[in-house]
Formats: structure tokens, C-alpha cells, sequence
């Protein structure tokens, strides 16, 4: 009966080990998918950045990745409202165009900014 009792907990002690052995497994894969995501995002997050940084004839001139015929000419009013209504519904568009400026008369520019928690849209000052 001793054999028995013994090997019941050696059994118990060998499953347990193997699920500590698979979740283990388990949490590093993961881990790593989430690294890399974290990474390509990163990496867009700071191109996007850059794009934005650019002289708007620089930008217009270099198109966007995602331009199509459809789309209006650069910081048009036509294309604000599109820039807009993207931030809005949250699709890509704006996430795939560069971002609206306009400078005013006494030489100030402004960048379009989006509010999330308040869905609204501004110039927000870039001096």
C-alpha cells in the first residue's frame, strides 16, 4: 500500500511539473509576440513622427503611403475635414496621410491636433 500511496504523489509531483513547464513555455512565447509588437509599433509610431516633421511642400511632394486618386490635395479644406473625420471614426486614413498645417499671416504655424476624449479637432500651435 506504501508503493501505492508513493506513487500517486510521484504521478501528481510529474503532471504538475509538466504544466509548469508548458504554461512557463506558454508565457515566454507570448511574451516575445508582445516585444514584437510593441517594437513594429515603436518603429511606425516614430516614422509617423518624422513624416509629420516634414516642410508641407515635403510632405506633399513625397506623397503618402496609402494616397490614392481619390484623395483631396494637401491641406485643403477638403482635405482638414477628411483628416478630421478619420481622427473622428478612428479608421487609418489619417494614420496613413500627413497631418494638416497652415501658417498664418503673421508667420505662425499650426499643426491640426485631435482631442480623443472630446472628438474635437483644433490648430494647435507648432512655434
Amino acid at each position: 500500500m506504501n508503493r501505492k500511496i508513493v506513487f500517486v504523489i510521484l504521478a501528481v509531483i510529474i503532471i504538475a511539473a509538466g504544466i509548469l513547464i508548458v504554461s512557463s513555455h506558454h508565457n515566454n512565447a507570448e511574451n516575445h509576440n508582445n516585444t514584437t509588437v510593441n517594437n513594429t509599433t515603436d518603429i511606425r509610431n516614430w516614422t509617423l513622427s518624422n513624416e509629420s516633421e516634414k516642410s508641407p511642400s515635403a510632405s506633399q511632394s513625397s506623397g503618402s503611403q496609402a494616397k490614392s486618386s481619390s484623395d483631396p490635395a494637401y491641406n485643403s479644406e477638403d482635405y482638414v475635414k477628411r483628416w478630421d473625420q478619420s481622427q473622428n471614426d478612428g479608421d487609418s486614413w489619417a494614420y496613413t496621410h500627413s497631418q494638416p498645417t497652415k501658417t498664418d499671416d503673421d508667420g505662425h504655424r499650426y499643426k491640426r491636433m485631435y482631442d480623443p476624449e472630446t472628438g474635437e479637432s483644433y490648430w494647435g500651435s507648432m512655434d
